[in-house]
């Protein structure tokens, strides 16, 4: 990194955190449009502040994604996994297509909408035992968390009894369980453990072949090895789960919080899609710190006359991009849920590691959100939203509990 200041990333920590601070109030009058930040795990980075910056940072083949390799971190204890092949956040250019691929016919928008029953099947069947248990409940454990897991599990062929440990799994790998954030080595025994998993499931399904992705995967030609299949669903498993799992959470305290906007939800059930598209751009899951995509320079790379050395990183940031004034006025940025058409947004991030399971995210969302208030109509919060407690490890807003009573 350059001589230029590196200053210390503000980070939010306590409050309402499902109000968007305005992170480019924060940064105005900067004269650099990659601003350096040292991370609470002591890494510098760039983050972006522009919505232009973070389209062309993640569309150009000079700066690579790396995850969990040492990269700069919103905690201070750094999550850190062993290099994997086919884990395809970490994998770059023709290598990452030919992984990606392979796996992007089961997450294409024609497939995702075939398993609409199934996803609805799985979301009344977690309703009915929410049901059974009776308030108060955590909706988080009881609910949200719950369903992402079978969902992908099941598209992917893995038997619905390791459910709990995908769950156990994926909070460890992005950032720790609450009794265990400072052990750093967590996250690389909770993978080394799902390996162990996929591995006895990729032997049964060459014995017994089905409809799934890990056999779809054992017969792709050219072939994978079995080191890149366990990597890849690594990948699936972990950013098909926690992610959609806190998002569906933040988005119900969302809507619990703004009574006006829940009944606008509630009245137009035909909306459903342009409202959780709105949601999605009004409170994005990573933090505006850029820490869930970061980059890293493979060359010396002058960016619009700025120095960045090969070898430093550089942090998209949708929160950042999603409240840049050339992406949406100011005026426009609270959550509105009856605008004649969703605002343009980045929280799936851009270029060729877009998210490749966003058409899942988007459709379990739609379920989730609309069958839970179906079903509990007079849901409410047991606590303040500024009270709510969140995770502090790791890279996104991850919420700890979302405790309800109907």
């Amino acid at each position: 990194m350059t001589a230029q200041t590196v200053r210390e990333l503000p980070l939010q920590r306590g409050g309402n955190r499902l109000r968007p601070r305005l992170p480019l109030d924060d940064l105005a009058g900067s004269p650099e449009r990659l601003i350096a930040f040292r991370y609470p795990n002591g890494v510098a980075g760039y983050l972006t502040t522009t919505a232009e910056d973070f389209r062309a940072i993640l569309n150009d083949p000079r700066f690579h994604a790396k995850r969990f390799l040492g990269e700069p971190q919103a905690s201070p204890v750094s999550v850190s996994v062993p290099d994997m092949p086919g884990f395809i956040p970490s994998m770059n250019g023709p290598e990452h297509l030919r992984v990606r691929r392979l796996a992007a016919g089961d997450f294409s928008v024609k497939h995702i909408r075939g398993l609409r029953p199934h996803i609805e099947a799985v979301v009344r069947h977690h309703l009915d035992q929410v049901e059974r248990h009776g308030p108060p409940v955590d909706l988080y454990a009881e609910y949200c968390l719950t369903i992402p897991s079978e969902v992908i599990a099941g598209i992917l062929g893995v038997p619905t009894d390791r459910t709990e440990e995908f769950q156990v799994a994926a909070r460890l790998t992005i950032g720790g369980l609450p009794d265990k954030l400072a052990d750093p080595q967590a996250p690389s025994r909770a993978v080394a453990r799902l390996h162990e998993i996929i591995g006895e499931v990729i032997e049964r399904k060459r014995e017994e072949p089905a409809d799934d992705l890990i056999t779809r995967l054992t017969a792709a030609d050219p072939p994978l090895s079995d080191t890149e299949i366990k990597g890849l669903c690594t990948n699936l498993l972990l950013a098909g789960h926690e992610t959609t799992a806190t998002s569906s959470a933040i988005a119900i305290a969302l809507l619990l919080e703004r009574p006006d906007q829940l009944a606008a939800f509630r009245r137009h059930p035909d909306r459903v899609p342009q409202a959780v598209e709105e949601i999605v751009r009004f409170r994005t899951l990573l933090t505006d710190s850029g820490a869930g995509i970061p980059r890293v320079a493979v060359e010396d790379v002058d960016y619009h006359g700025q120095l960045i050395r090969k070898g430093d990183w550089v942090m998209p940031s949708q929160g950042i991009a999603n409240a840049d004034p050339k992406t949406c006025p100011r005026e426009l940025l609270d959550l509105n849920l009856e605008r004649a058409a969703p605002l343009a947004h980045l929280s799936f991030g851009f270029g060729p590691h877009t998210c490749l399971g966003q058409h899942l995210a988007r459709e379990e969302l739609q379920v989730i959100l609309w069958e839970v208030f179906e079903r509990f109509p007079s849901l409410e919060p047991m606590v303040a939203m500024n009270e709510l407690p969140w995770l502090e490890q790791g890279f996104g807003y991850r919420m700890a509990e979302l405790p309800v009573r109907w």
